[in-house]
């Protein structure tokens, strides 16, 4: 707030006099900022700092003298119409892209700023800047009681900036925008811009969407904010173009360039068009546009987007069987450019027109912490991705650069959610057959079947990957039986990758990256040696028997090869010699043969801490040592459980910092070394421990408890085991708490998969009973899956108290 005098004024009287009633503003809790100038002073700002210039632009007269405020309006006036505001203009410009970039740079996010993201209110404040700075019919006076923001947009209309459609269009988003950023102050009765995950909930619930229970209100206000966002960003996006353009030089714009087709200039390394054409008036020319884009791999300037979006009417339904159309899209989808040029068809209103399917995705929101990003963003990020693979190193770039048809993956990433509008569950069921219908239009149905086959299939990869036990041989077996030649996997593997490290920042890991990686090797030397059912088991076993060969042989100078031999025979699981160097099991060898009650490992890598425990086995070990993680902050992501035929254990548990998502410090290490070794002897309550541990965590701010969150017990057959799937919300000292249940139901633990994710959990547990047998009597299973499902009630009951 500006307190304006004028010249000569008393400015101690003055300034007392703002004091005073700037008190009363702060002592009502409003967070004020404020000045005492004159006229001169208020002008002067012009040429030294853009924010307290841009306020000044966008100044509004709330009561006193109305004379003098029309003198600063006047003055406001006559110093923008001399010219000379390149400073201001290049720092805006300079805000604009530091701001998006901080933000997020895109108007699809799970958290967006409601006033700072791609697409919130900033974005309309910066035109108004830009405009009256530059324009002085734009620097209309306004009160305290009219909106200047509203104002703004009616002179757009006026100066026929925007169509009365586009017009419309904005005052709603602003209108929207606006009341969603009032409502995120009332709930939280603070300045706050940011439209949290926790907050999102309030907000719908505030503007009329539904309760906070009704999760389908949420998502259908959310939905709504990223419409309006896009109407805003879109709108930005183009006029803050056609200001630079006013700064260019025009001769550039006129003339300058290569005619590359009959509407379509070349001019340096962006595709225009003539100047006087403002919407095409046939479909082909869009899509033309759009292929001349990508083949040359140009940007297209403001002006072809602008005639592009105007003519997004042309995309209609008789055209999206276009024989021509469809050899234009191929086009597209076989350059070198493919996510940017689709991401620009999908911005511009194209895409969800040409294929209405994906249009259904435009915006589609799920209410939960694990999507970072709309649908159709995500989708765009996903093929983005899977592009970006033929620059880099490794497994995924060499199977990426092998790929004889990328236009495969490329299409069935475009197609692998297009079932989620129609139903999360089984979206990959239902996206098959919107893809038949799909190709039947776009006369692709020669690469139905690969496609199909990806978009069946895409969660499947990551399911084995990180819930089942890669280095069992049935697990591949099982997991190979689904391709048909080694090609499709290759596809399989690349779409999981794209899709996966789409989702989010934090989903795609180095231990993520690992687990995917070696399933993949192990089922393509299957599915490239043609190798069938024994052939499988038996290629596995003369694998082991060389590994352990080699690690005998390696340790033979330390240990006696009887010692070696005997442990490794005595672990029938494949997984200990994958997962373990030659260095661990050695020392695993000698922990074993010392009388420690239990022997601490730890072992340090970017972002997560390995940490092995080596003891007699005993009823709920594995449970202590969850307890005794949880205890300490640790939170597990990966175990790995082994029994020795003699008795000894070694498990195996990949942890981060509950907190700080690092590996664990020193200390924490050493507290966990001395609070397991005094649990296991007897000297230390686990039960005493852990709640001393929930005590502190209650304490914490949480999330709210997602009602999408699937709460379920499956059982699945293996020749060996049983394996039973564990579905449920997270939870402090969930796995403890678990695999405590599944001890007292008289069940042994001998490989166990964790994968916790941000929205909840999905633990795989393998198990048999102790007789050594798998469990087969459907009503003992039905017991074990409601004893499960009964802790984890309790979990939740605890978490929500």
């Amino acid at each position: 707030m500006m307190v304006l005098c004028p010249a000569g004024a008393n400015r101690e009287g003055v300034s007392q006099t703002a004091k005073s009633f700037l008190h009363l503003l702060w002592d009502a809790g409003m967070t004020v900022g404020h000045s005492v100038r004159t006229l001169d002073e208020a002008v002067q700002i012009r040429g030294s700092i853009v924010d307290s210039w841009a306020s000044m632009l966008e100044s509004r007269f709330i009561c006193g003298n109305r004379q003098l405020a029309d003198e600063l309006y006047a003055a406001l006036k006559s110093a923008t119409s001399s010219g000379n505001d390149a400073w201001f203009v290049d720092g805006v410009f300079e805000d604009i892209g530091s701001r998006h970039l901080k933000f997020g740079n895109s108007v699809k996010l799970l958290e967006p700023n409601v006033k700072k993201s791609a697409g919130g209110l900033r974005d309309v404040h910066t035109l108004l800047w830009l405009h009256r700075a530059g324009d002085t019919a734009c620097f209309v006076p306004a009160t305290g009681r009219t909106s200047l923001t509203k104002e703004f947009l009616t002179f757009l209309k006026i100066k026929n900036l925007v169509d009365v459609d586009e017009y419309q269009a904005a005052l709603k988003a602003y209108e929207f925008l606006l009341r969603t950023r009032h409502a995120m102050h009332y709930r939280r009765n603070a300045l706050h811009d940011t439209l949290e995950y926790a907050l999102q909930l309030e907000v719908a619930e505030e503007l009329g969407y539904g309760s906070k229970a009704e999760l389908r209100s949420v998502e259908v206000f959310m939905h709504e904010y990223y419409l309006h966002a896009r109407t805003v960003h879109r709108l930005h996006q183009r006029l803050t173009n056609l200001y630079r353009e006013k700064l260019a030089d025009s001769s550039r714009l006129q003339g300058e360039g290569e005619k590359i087709q009959e509407f379509l200039w070349l001019r340096g390394d962006t595709l225009s068009i003539d100047h006087e054409l403002m919407r095409f008036d046939r479909a082909g020319a869009i899509f033309e546009a759009f292929v001349r884009a990508a083949e040359l791999d140009v940007d297209m300037d403001f002006r072809l987007k602008s005639a592009i979006e105007r003519s997004a009417d042309l995309i209609t339904p008789s055209m999206q069987a276009d024989e021509v159309l469809a050899t234009l899209f191929r086009r597209i989808i076989g350059s070198k450019r493919v996510a940017r040029t689709l991401g620009e068809m999908n911005d511009l209103g194209i895409l969800g027109k040409y294929i209405p399917e994906f249009g259904e995705l435009v915006a589609f929101f799920q209410h939960n912490v694990y999507h970072y990003f709309t649908a159709d963003e995500h989708t765009i990020v996903a093929i983005a991705n899977a592009e970006r693979l033929r620059d880099q190193q490794g497994v995924l770039r060499e199977v990426f650069r092998n790929l004889k048809r990328k236009d495969i993956l490329y299409v069935a990433l475009l197609l692998h959610d297009i079932g989620k509008p129609r139903g999360v569950g089984d979206h990959e069921v239902t996206g098959v057959e919107m893809a038949r219908q799909i190709f039947e239009r776009l006369y692709m149905q020669e690469m139905f079947p690969d496609v199909a086959f990806l978009i069946r299939n895409h969660l499947i990869m990551e399911q084995i990957a990180f819930r089942r036990n890669i280095h069992d041989p049935e697990t591949i077996k099982e997991f190979a039986s689904k391709f048909e030649r080694p090609e499709q996997l290759d596809y399989l593997y690349l779409l999981t990758y794209a899709d996966l490290s789409a989702v989010n920042v934090n989903v795609w890991t180095e231990w993520k990256a690992s687990m995917l990686q070696d399933l993949y090797m192990r089922t393509s030397e299957v599915l490239r040696r043609n190798l069938k059912g024994v052939q499988i088991d038996a290629f596995h076993q003369s694998q082991r028997e060389a590994i352990e060969v080699g690690i005998v042989d390696s340790l033979s100078s330390s240990l006696s090869r009887e010692k070696v031999e005997r442990h490794l025979q005595g672990i029938q699981s494949d997984a200990y010699t994958a997962i373990f160097t030659e260095a661990e099991i050695a020392r695993h060898i000698e922990k074993g043969e010392l009388a420690e009650t239990v022997s601490t490992l730890f072992s340090h890598s970017e972002g997560y801490t390995e940490v092995t425990f080596v003891a007699q086995d005993a009823p709920f070990a594995l449970s202590r040592f969850c307890a005794v993680l949880a205890a300490n902050d640790a939170n597990i992501f990966d175990a790995n459980v082994f029994t020795r035929n003699d008795g000894i254990i070694i498990d195996r548990f990949r942890v981060s910092e509950a907190t700080s998502k690092r590996e664990l410090t020193q200390p924490v290490c050493k507290k966990i070394a001395d609070d397991l070794t005094q649990v296991m002897e007897g000297k230390l309550d686990v039960q005493h421990l852990f709640e001393a541990h929930h005590r502190r965590w209650k304490r914490r701010p949480k999330l709210p408890a997602n009602p999408n969150v699937r709460v379920d017990v499956e059982f699945e057959d293996n020749p060996r085991f049983t394996i039973i799937d564990v579905y449920a919300p997270d939870s402090v000292g969930f796995l403890f708490r678990i695999t405590e249940t599944i001890s007292r139901l008289a069940l042994d633990i001998y490989f166990a998969k964790i994968a916790t994710r941000v929205d909840g959990i999905v633990d795989a547990f393998y198990v048999l009973d102790r007789g050594g047998k798998p469990v087969t009597d459907p009503v003992w299973r039905e017991m074990i899956s409601s004893e499960l499902l009964k802790t984890i009630r309790s979990l939740q009951e605890q978490e929500l108290a």
